[in-house]
């Protein structure tokens, strides 16, 4: 009888921390139903001097990749480079109600799109473009199929 009432008591607790936390029992083993304060939202739009569509972070930051790196790999834009072009950091979102094709990942904690490593620009402003012939706009698309062996 004893066993009995320690059970009921943990699951009692557990049930009253649960109802707590903004989660419920059906949440807990599922994904949050906020985004985690370290998210980073992506979405697509126009950029004044930019043909067609490029990726923005937040509060419209465009992100670019830099020619030194290399697909998969960890950004090489450290050090000094870093403090002009940091690297993107965080958990990559898309925007409610917005569809990019692609994907992201992170590498060492840096976001990637279809692999590469994104950064932004220090001092940039909303909808800005400040790519050079080292860092590259993204723009969105579908990444790379994986071409069959020529046998």
């Amino acid at each position: 009888m004893r066993v009995r009432a320690g059970v009921v008591a943990v699951g009692v607790a557990s049930a009253a921390l649960l109802a707590g936390s903004g989660w419920s029992a059906s949440a807990a083993s599922a994904a949050p139903q906020h985004a985690p304060k370290n998210a980073v939202v992506f979405r697509a739009q126009h950029v004044a001097g930019v043909k067609g569509q490029v990726l923005l972070e937040g509060p419209g930051l465009v992100v670019y990749t830099f020619t030194g790196d290399k697909r998969g790999k960890a950004g090489t834009c450290t050090g000094a480079c870093a403090t002009i072009w940091p690297p993107v950091r965080g958990v990559p979102e898309v925007a409610r109600g917005v569809k990019l094709p692609g994907k992201f990942g992170r590498i060492k904690g840096q976001v990637t799109y279809n692999g590469w490593p994104l950064y932004l620009f220090t001092g940039e402003k909303s909808h800005q473009n400040n790519a050079d012939s080292s860092f590259k706009v993204v723009r969105p698309a579908a990444p790379p199929k994986k071409s069959s062996p020529a046998w």
